[in-house]
């Protein structure tokens, strides 16, 4: 069953143009709205964009700063309408119906807390306004606040939490109204990384526990690794979309290899080793002498002997080498340097 249904959607947010023949307080006027409302130009923030998500499935969106995730999610949650095309969620269009179905948490959604008022009152406020019986409330509350670890803090006012648990306190606020449909926007912001890997395990068992849909969209790879499939978005376009295995099929191929040496300003001649397709020298971050050199290998033509080989006769003083994982970061870039038509550094044919 599809729970999500988009169909060729765009969305462009209209600029405002000032006439030069305009002059005076007329000017004046026209200027303050078209700073006021951040409508400048003519922005094309998602491009004939198509998808579906099934009933239950853990669906991740992933881009850059600027890449249209949080319009998209906008839209989803019918806090926006599209300009072109058709958005059906469960099974509806209208957009009132559309907010009765999903539950949008925010990144930024802790800034709307009342913080005069504790985390366990600020559910409770949350789940009246969208009229949810006192005995029915009350259990979600608590049942909710358990699985975020937040109970011993329930009565602690929200200026008393740190930003980590304010975030969870609004997941918990998402969580309360029972919607089949969930969007979480950048969840693990703020949160320690145990917190944030708790956070995940949580997502996932929620949705298989009740067969709940939920879309994951963020900048942190982490976020996406629960994923059932993950959709690449660029400048509100879809670069790619699929299984994260399927993504990774351009680098079935490829072995990356990462060392960490003293010795920051030699170069070393990597490249004459059969098998290598291209070579990343970095920085190392607040190490001055130091430098990351990232190798990208053909797994049949490489010799990791020869690249030990290599090391021992050029005296290169080591402090770490390992294989590396591709990321979803070097897959991203990979699909969009394909679509833009570029060569990509990672792979070379």
């Amino acid at each position: 069953m599809k729970m999500i249904v988009l169909d060729n959607v765009s969305k462009i947010y209209e600029g405002i143009n000032t006439d030069n023949k305009d002059s005076g307080i007329y000017l004046w006027i026209k200027n303050f709205f078209l700073l006021t409302r951040n409508k400048a130009t003519t922005l094309l923030a998602i491009n004939h964009v198509s998808f579906s998500v099934s009933k239950g499935e853990i669906f991740g969106i992933y881009g850059a700063n600027g890449a249209g995730k949080t319009t998209l999610i906008k839209l989803l949650s019918g806090l926006l309408g599209p300009t072109n095309g058709t958005i059906i969620i469960d099974g509806n269009k209208n957009n009132k119906n559309i907010k009765d179905k999903v539950s949008y948490i925010s990144t930024n959604g802790w800034m709307g807390l009342e913080w005069q008022l504790t985390a366990l009152e600020n559910l409770i406020l949350y789940g009246n306004m969208f009229g949810i019986s006192a005995n029915l409330l009350k259990d979600r509350c608590n049942d909710v606040l358990e699985e975020m670890g937040m109970t011993e803090s329930k009565d602690k006012y929200i200026s008393q939490l740190s930003a980590g648990m304010r975030q969870k306190i609004t997941i918990a606020r998402g969580l309360i109204l029972d919607r089949p449909i969930i969007y979480y926007d950048e969840p693990s912001v703020s949160l320690d990384v145990q917190s944030a890997q708790s956070l995940r395990g949580f997502i996932k068992s929620e949705s298989l526990k009740n067969n709940r849909t939920a879309i994951i969209a963020s900048h942190n790879p982490e976020d996406l690794m629960i994923c059932n499939r993950l959709m690449l978005l660029s400048k509100g376009e879809i670069i790619a979309i699929g299984t994260i295995d399927e993504l990774k099929k351009p680098f079935i191929d490829i072995q990356i290899i990462e060392i960490k040496c003293l010795n920051g300003k030699q170069d070393y001649d990597l490249s004459s080793i059969q098998g290598i397709e291209n070579i990343k020298y970095s920085n190392v971050e607040g190490k001055r002498d130091y430098k990351n050199i990232t190798i990208y290998t053909r797994k049949n033509q490489f010799s990791f002997n020869t690249l030990i080989d290599y090391i021992i006769e050029k005296n290169v003083s080591v402090l770490d080498i390992k294989f590396k994982e591709i990321t979803i970061e070097e897959i991203y870039q990979y699909y969009l340097t394909s679509k833009e038509g570029g060569k990509n550094d990672e792979i070379s044919s």
